[in-house]
């Protein structure tokens, strides 16, 4: 009887995350101009006017009182600096860096108002009805500009002649970024459910259960953040861009998950760097220029990896279609 070689066929090695970075690296640093939608954001949100929260924070702030009749002195203390604290830093245009889509900042996560300008004004919101709108534009408009950012950034790295048009780019990175957003929604209280319910389990149990839970967490996460890269990168739809992105989850996680670790971790260790300026320091522009670069250069490598690692999967796929094609005609 003749023997068949039934193995899988020998295939390509999955595209280098090093390779993908230097690559980021050098199509920012030859079109650093793209830098300019995270710096001029920061720059607004470290020179520019604060547009206080007052008013949403107002019926927590009343309770105060009750929360010092019931806790601890030192406690209470502590807590009240920090919740002081934030109530008079936050500004409410900070959150016009909307996550996953949105353009990348320094100082959104910033709460002091002192800059090399002095103090800034604040800017105070009549009422929660107005609050509330208020968010709900910054949040919309945050999309739009993260939607030209992202389309930039990925026409630079991935050197497209024929990308995705200005009004396209807004209306699906719009789109998706609204239908993610009620996901979230949906989905915020029965996730708070489970960990309350996780947290209230014993020490070990618990530490086991919170393990196996961020497995498919940080899944999910993978998939929500590449759901718009076939948006800039291919020109597809929305939807036609989160399916891609779950296939591309399927047959490459391992590489994409060893990738997702070094961005996360070379954008962790310089944001420290780029902190260390206090923001009523010129030196913070050094910070501001610094992050923008940085993270529009791993934007740019997440871009190309996602371009070499779906070209990688299919070539697999059709690798083993095609093998497994011959072993069925012999």
């Amino acid at each position: 009887m003749e023997s068949r070689n039934l193995g899988l066929p020998s295939i390509p090695p999955p595209p280098g995350a090093v390779s993908a970075l230097v690559n980021g690296f050098n199509a920012i640093a030859s079109n650093v101009i793209v830098i300019l939608f995270p710096v001029a954001l920061d720059l607004f949100l470290w020179l520019g006017p604060r547009l206080k929260a007052d008013v949403l924070l107002a019926p927590l702030m009343a309770l105060l009182p009750e929360i010092q009749a019931q806790a601890p002195a030192e406690q209470v203390k502590l807590f009240t600096q920090m919740l002081n604290d934030f109530n008079n830093g936050f500004n409410l245009f900070s959150l016009f860096r909307t996550f996953p889509l949105g353009i990348f900042s320094l100082m959104s996560v910033s709460i002091s108002i002192k800059s090399p300008l002095g103090t800034r004004p604040g800017l105070d919101v009549p009422g929660l009805l107005v609050a509330f709108a208020c968010i709900l534009l910054i949040t919309f408009f945050g999309w739009l500009a993260g939607s030209l950012y992202f389309r930039a950034v990925s026409k630079v790295a991935l050197n497209l002649k024929d990308g995705p048009g200005p009004f396209r780019s807004l209306l699906h990175g719009a789109l998706l970024s609204g239908v993610w957003m009620l996901v979230f929604m949906f989905a915020n209280l029965p996730l708070l459910i489970l960990l309350w319910l996780v947290s209230s389990v014993d020490g070990l149990l618990r530490t086991v259960l919170f393990v196996l839970l961020s497995f498919p967490v940080s899944w999910v996460l993978f998939a929500i953040f590449f759901s718009f890269y076939g948006i800039f990168a291919s020109k597809q739809n929305a939807f036609v861009s989160t399916r891609s992105s779950i296939r591309m989850l399927r047959y490459g996680l391992p590489p994409l998950g060893w990738f997702s670790v070094l961005v996360i971790v070379i954008n962790q260790v310089t944001d420290l760097l780029w902190r260390v300026p206090p923001a009523e320091s010129w030196m913070m522009a050094v910070g501001i220029f610094g992050h923008a670069f940085v993270s529009t250069s791993l934007l740019a490598a997440s871009f190309i990896y996602y371009r070499d690692l779906n070209i990688w999967i299919e070539t697999v796929l059709q690798s083993i279609k095609k093998k497994n094609s011959s072993s069925a005609q012999a």
